[in-house]
């Protein structure tokens, strides 16, 4: 039988500060994949909205509620071992009423905020998270950041538009 195709959600958490646009990255440690830099998100649960699976994980990983997601890009990544579509949803951070923490201290070491065009100029600091290479994701338990790579690679280095 064959591996079944998974669906991921990517979670774009956005501020704005001084007129720059900024997300929220996640650094994970221990498991499989520690070190590997990752937006908020999970797997889609079945029967369950992509709005809805956005609001359970930024919950879940950052201790915040966010309501009002909204989709802003695909990726199909295919992988040795592994196949997933990802769902890239975006929301905006309030910082006046919502706080960022770690609510899940033993999947994530700390939360940062990045720019874009910071994430693919400290490529080598967020290991390789403009290029990973497939091999190094083989074996590599669903992270929504794999899939930035496909989204980096679709903006060839420019600001994507949604952000």
């Amino acid at each position: 039988m064959l591996p079944q195709v998974k669906v991921g959600i990517g979670c774009f958490v956005v501020r704005r500060v001084a007129g720059a646009t900024q997300f929220l990255l996640g650094e994970r440690h221990g498991g499989l994949s520690p070190g590997l830099w990752g937006l908020p998100g999970g797997h889609l649960e079945f029967g369950e909205q992509w709005s809805d699976c956005a609001q359970r994980e930024t919950h879940e990983e950052c201790g915040v509620n966010i309501a009002d997601w909204r989709h802003v890009a695909t990726t199909n990544d295919i992988f040795e071992n592994s196949h997933y579509v990802t769902v890239f949803m975006k929301a905006e951070f309030d910082a006046e009423r919502m706080r960022v923490k770690l609510a899940e201290p033993h999947k994530c070491k700390q939360w940062i905020w990045v720019s874009w065009e910071e994430l693919c100029r400290r490529q080598s600091t967020l290991r390789n998270a403009c290029t990973s290479k497939t091999s190094d994701l083989a074996s590599v338990e669903f992270s929504p950041f794999h899939s930035l790579q496909s989204l980096q690679t679709l903006y060839a280095n420019k600001y994507p538009p949604w952000l």
